[in-house]
């Protein structure tokens, strides 16, 4: 029935597009006019855009400034006492009117603005818009996602709505994922937004440059690209750059000193190239500006010396149920979950661990840090695979993209893991950051007003756009029909035989003269496959993160005759694969093989240079399976006996602790402990306050339960009475009268000193009688010595192979630096002086030219490109890039999977429905299954991941939407306070409130003036405000709580004044800008911490049947009220008491409250935030009634008690 009604009405799809057809057709009945303009008639058309778009806002604006000038408090302005906070609805409401308007002209201009840039293209660059391009443009234009095939011409695309967006003269921007597309693009558009008089900048790392074609210099990779200054990049009309460039610019201006250094406008438009990727691969990676933290590495290497002593238990899928729990935890010391990529210890290995590092309770609380390295370092080691999550390169952890198979230099796992992979690896490690600035794709990208993206693949993920960005999918018909054939799945019972099916369809393939592209999922799959095919003795390129820097000369050559080429995920986008070949790339590479021939000394000159970093890479892994052939007999025989003696020792220790003496003082200890704690009560939030009565009660009552029995009635009684005192103290007053506490704990105190005797006697007798604690001390010395021994002969018997290894890897890198280092030369000679080498380019170029053509057209009576898959991705959006490699620009093609029942997919989603059908099916040894059941097993498979995945994606948005509110109510406290929008005003109000929150907390209503403590009020007023308010004894008679405040704010209002005075109001401004600034700064550092511990342990509230994202958002919400609190009180106090002797002393304050330049740290893995250092642990210990000290003058319960 639906199918009938979408055969009727057509899809929404289908009705976007028709829409839109009549736009079209305007834009194709404006032609001929705007051809027959000049150069100059067709720029003047610009001109004239921008001043229809001018004019329709005029009067908006108008009164917008005028609005603006109230707020800042200008003498001219009408009307300007007005309440800051309504004019600042009133600008915002404004701003969108103007917004709106402009908005409504743009779609007006949209058919004559692109009818103009598609003459602009045809006359700068030869290329004319298709239909197909147009629709594109406009799609991107109404803010949605172009869904537009792979050689469609998306780069032309843009230039439509950016040229139309940029007319309002607010600024456009273009994301791409790499800064050589952010500068190339800005090359090769660049004359078609010049030849229409618009302005076009790309903003790169470290670097920015404004199209300018007067511009030549020598080095071609930079022809027209003039250098600027970042601010005057995102000045131009047009700003090409990344999406990393683009939101550490946001992060960078939101930590200046002054509006003039800003370099961002307002984020008016932007497109994203290749969306998906950025706005879903990415959206778990925070960008971070970060600050080196001051912990040691040495943590990292002792830990992980530990891990590879436990032994692997079972592996496990999701959650495991009750009954089966004893059975997994018996298997070994540690289970790994590879649905949730988590790994758990078990009690023995717990045991195993406290053992090794000679800790009494991994648990307990002093040794929390301990556990979290423990367990990176478990993760490390089991579910993060060198040549699959990362490579060992040049003496670092490199990360490879999940999605794109790609290297990410710079980018680093968070939360101690990278460091834990850096100790598995033995290279160097680098310390841990703390966040100065952070901020998620996600919500910089939601900041625009304006988002559209394009891609190849969207449609898969057309609901989550929808639902975190608002963009809607708009599928966009290619200008040539696909006759790609796309295969059926076929699945395999195991990994051997699917991939000896792959290799019989590879070799079919190339006899016929077929390229084929054969996709894999790891660097590890790629090389095993490579072997395989080597056995054939097929040739073939392989095309992975280990020898990326090949990736042009490889894919240059994936369409040629019977060319195999063997990639993971980074050949599935922004590379067009040519059939017969790409002869410009050809052509180049020859002359870089050609020249590394004359230059090098190396015996891998000959070669060309990918196949050079393959033989290199096997040579390598060649060295490295000969010392494990060699000495692992050698090791073996004493790795087994050291995990006997752990075992044995493990063991020894249960003993140990079970005698009567370690039990008796654990649980006093542990008693105790509870007990203190409770005792110092100083909670961060409201609700750890309420639970603090009755925390303590438990903890006394656990104390009694432990030394009672050994305890005399009378001082039972007297203990009983301490109790009660303190309980009704604490009932009370809320464990807030720190006074009242004190007096009812002093004679408990005593009652527990007699307690503590009393269970000394215990343990003395538990040590003199005959339990078997001699005995078990014994066996647990032996036990020990006997571990010690057999370790250190497992790691002299090791240490050969270990030599053996790093050899072989020095030799590795060293050789490969060097030889990429020179190919690294030569390619720069060319790039940068293409004529010294252009006749022999150009005779290259002819002969691959006619190479091409010739194989082109037996590439094409072959079938075309043939895409193998090895392996479902997690994403079906993945697997779609992959084909899109073939049926480009309606080529012919063809694509198929190969699955079996041992992929990981299928393995922890999917296996159990497949393996029981095909046993049904009596499926023999090498025998495959086709079959609609099969593909839909795999789709849903697919489904339950993407969903998973989803999942988490929105779970950190909705957490980071948290932190995201708090992020813009600071940043834009940062401008007012840049903009100096009524500086002095906020300055008085600031000390008048502080001053009327002292009053409150020192007299009372209900006491005479006289009982008010005058001597605390005085000490807090100087701490304050430096004043001392002195008031006479005749003086404070008279005086009611309200006069009180009002004669305080007018001493306090005096001594600003006076201040002003000597320091000159222009002075005093300037030095009240940079003590906010840095108060502000310095705060939200420590709060971005304190956050980032909050979320670390909310999950465990769901335990309590609590809802941890309410409880995160409650807390979160407590924690910044506080620090805004914080925030007056430390910037009044510094207001009041710096000293200024010179005036050149302000320009030196303002260099030393300038951020020093921090370290831009991509943190990637799951949702959670990098690893930060603890807070110090506070030593002094404030009553709840105490004044607080951070020199507000309320009382902590109401300051940041709270």
């Amino acid at each position: 029935m639906i199918g009938l009604v979408k055969k009727i009405i057509g899809t929404k799809n289908d009705r976007e597009l028709k829409r839109m057809r009549p736009s079209v057709e305007q834009i194709n009945a404006l032609e001929p006019t705007i051809q027959a303009l000049s150069d100059r008639e067709l720029q003047d058309k610009t001109t004239a855009f921008k001043a229809r778009v001018q004019d329709v806002t005029n009067e908006l604006r108008a009164r917008l400034n005028d609005l603006r000038a109230q707020l800042r408090g200008e003498s001219g302005a009408e009307g300007n006492d007005g309440d800051p906070e309504t004019l600042r609805q009133l600008i915002d409401e404004q701003e969108k009117a103007i917004y709106a308007r402009e908005r409504e002209e743009l779609d007006a201009i949209l058919p004559e603005a692109f009818a103009c840039v598609r003459e602009a293209s045809k006359r700068a660059i030869g290329l004319r818009h298709f239909d197909s391009q147009l629709i594109g443009g406009i799609v991107l234009h109404e803010g949605k996602i172009a869904e537009m095939k792979t050689g469609e011409g998306k780069t032309l695309v843009a230039t439509l709505p950016l040229y139309l967006n940029a007319l309002s003269g607010r600024g456009t921007h273009l994301v791409t994922v790499n800064d050589y597309l952010a500068r190339r693009d800005v090359q090769w558009m660049g004359p078609i937004y010049h030849r229409l008089g618009l302005t076009l900048a790309s903003s790169v790392h470290d670097t920015s440059f404004l199209f300018d074609p007067t511009y030549v210099v020598k080095d071609y990779r930079l022809l027209n690209l003039r250098p600027i200054e970042r601010k005057d990049a995102y000045l131009a009309d047009i700003t090409y750059g990344t999406n990393h460039e683009f939101g550490f610019d946001y992060l960078r201006d939101n930590m200046k000193f002054s509006l003039d250094e800003y370099v961002q406008r307002e984020l008016n438009f932007a497109i994203v190239d290749e969306v998906d990727n950025i706005l879903i691969d990415e959206a778990r990676t925070p960008l971070i500006i970060s600050g080196p933290a001051e912990e040691s590495t040495d943590k990292y290497y002792n830990i992980d010396r530990i891990i590879p002593r436990l032994k692997r238990g079972a592996v496990v899928r999701g959650d495991v149920r009750q009954e089966d729990r004893a059975e997994i935890e018996s298997q070994g010391d540690f289970t790994v979950d590879e649905k949730s990529r988590n790994v758990v210890l078990t009690e023995s290995g717990v045991a195993k661990i406290e053992r090794m590092l000679s800790i009494t309770n991994l648990y307990d609380p002093g040794q929390i840090g301990t556990l979290h390295h423990v367990n990176q370092a478990l993760k490390a080691h089991t579910i993060f695979k060198r040549d699959v999550d990362y490579i060992v390169k040049d003496g670092q952890v490199i990360i490879v993209d999940e999605f794109t198979g790609r290297l990410m230099p710079g980018r680093r796992w968070s939360d101690g893991l990278h460091q834990a992979v850096e100790a598995k690896e033995g290279v160097r490690i680098e310390r841990e950051n703390q966040t100065l600035a952070t901020i998620t794709i996600q919500n910089y990208f939601r900041m625009y007003k304006k988002l559209a993206g394009m891609t190849g693949t969207a449609d898969t993920e057309s609901v989550e756009f929808k639902n975190i960005y608002k963009l809607d999918v708009v599928v966009v018909p290619p200008n040539r029909s696909m006759i790609r054939i796309d295969k059926p799945d076929v699945v395999y019972k195991t990994e051997r035989e699917k991939f000896n099916a792959v290799i019989e369809d590879i070799v079919d393939s190339h006899e016929r003269g077929q390229p084929v592209l054969v996709g894999t999922v790891s660097v590890e799959k790629s090389e095993h496959l490579a072997k395989l095919l080597k056995k054939e003795g097929v040739k073939h390129a392989v095309l992975n993160a280990v020898n990326h820097e090949a990736e042009a000369n490889i894919i240059a050559q994936a369409g040629r005759h019977q060319a195999v080429t063997i990639a993971t995920n980074m050949a599935g986008r922004g590379t067009d694969i040519l059939l017969g070949g790409n002869p410009e790339f050809l052509a180049r590479a020859e002359l870089e093989n050609e020249w590394v021939r004359r230059t090098a000394s190396l015996p891998e000159g000959h070669h060309r240079y990918e196949d050079a970093l393959q033989q290199l890479r096997e040579r390598h892994e060649e060295a490295v399976q000969g010392a494990l052939k060699k000495y692992q007999p050698l090791w073996e025989p004493d790795e087994q006996a050291q995990a006997k003696a752990l075992d044995d020792l493990t063991a020894a220790h249960r003993v140990y602790l079970e005698a009567a003496f370690w039990r008796a003082r654990r649980d006093y200890e542990a008693a105790l402990a509870r007990v203190v704690e409770a005792d110092h009560i100083d909670a961060p939030t409201a609700h750890a306050c309420e639970q603090a009565v009755a925390n303590y009660g438990q903890a006394l009552h656990e104390f009694d339960r432990v030394t009672g029995p050994h305890f005399g009635e009378e001082g039972q009684l007297r203990f009983q009475r301490g109790l009660d005192e303190l309980r009704a103290v604490l009932s009370q007053n809320g464990a807030g009268d720190a006074r009242a506490v004190a007096a009812a704990r002093t004679p408990f105190e005593r009652v527990r000193s007699d307690y503590e005797r009393a269970l000394q006697k215990v343990l003395t007798r538990s040590e003199n009688e005959d339990d078997g604690y001699e005995a078990a001390v014994a066996a647990y010395a032996a036990g020990e010595q006997a571990y010690r021994d057999a370790e250190a002969s497992y790691l002299e018997q090791r240490k050969p192979y270990e030599e053996a290894v790093a050899a072989a890897q020095s030799e590795y890198e060293t050789t490969r630096k060097k030889y990429t280092k020179v190919v690294e030369d030569v390619r720069e000679q060319i790039d940068a002086a293409p004529e010294e080498f252009r006749t022999r380019f150009d005779e290259a170029m002819e002969k691959y030219r006619t190479v091409c053509a010739e194989e082109r057209e037996k590439v094409l009576a072959a079938g075309g490109l043939s895409i193998i898959g090895t392996e479902r991705h997690e994403s079906r959006r993945i697997d779609n890039q992959l084909r899109g490699r073939a049926g480009r620009q309606g080529d012919p093609g063809a694509s198929r999977f190969y699955l079996s029942l041992e992929d990981d997919l299928l393995r922890i989603f999917g296996a159990e429905r497949i393996q029981g059908l095909m046993t049904r099916l009596g499926m023999e040894e090498g025998e495959p299954i086709e079959h609609r059941l099969i593909t839909r097993a795999v789709a849903n498979a697919q489904s339950k991941v993407e969903a998973h995945n989803f999942d988490i994606r929105k779970h950190l948005l909705e957490y980071d939407d948290v932190m995201n509110k708090q992020r813009e109510v600071i940043y834009a406290r940062r401008r007012e306070v840049l903009a100096g929008e009524r500086l002095r005003d906020t300055v008085l109000g600031m000390m008048e409130e502080i001053a009327a929150g002292l009053v409150a907390q020192y007299s009372n209503k209900e006491l005479a003036p006289e009982e008010w403590d005058w001597q605390v009020l005085d000490d807090a007023c100087f701490k304050q405000f430096n004043l001392r308010p002195n008031f006479g004894v005749d003086e404070r008679h008279g005086f009611t709580v309200e006069r009180l405040e009002q004669a305080l704010i007018e001493r306090v209002r005096a001594v600003y004044e006076e201040r002003e005075r000597a320091f000159t109001p222009p002075v005093q401004r300037h030095l009240e800008k940079l003590v906010l600034l840095q108060t502000i700064d310095a705060l939200w550092k420590d709060h971005l911490l304190a956050m980032d511990h909050l979320k670390e342990g909310i999950g465990l509230r769901g335990y309590a049947q609590k809802n941890p994202l309410q409880e995160y958002q409650k807390e979160g919400f407590e924690m910044f009220e506080a620090i805004m609190v914080q925030i007056q009180v430390d910037a009044i106090e510094k207001i009041f008491t710096v000293q200024i002797a010179r005036e050149e002393d302000v320009a030196r304050l303002e260099q030393q409250r300038r951020p020093q330049p921090a370290r831009m740290v991509m943190s990637g893995g799951a949702a959670a935030a990098p690893s930060k250092p603890r807070p110090a642990q506070q030593e002094d210990k404030v009553g709840r009634n105490d004044p607080c000290p951070c020199g507000s003058g309320k009382k902590y319960k109401k300051c940041h008690g709270t």
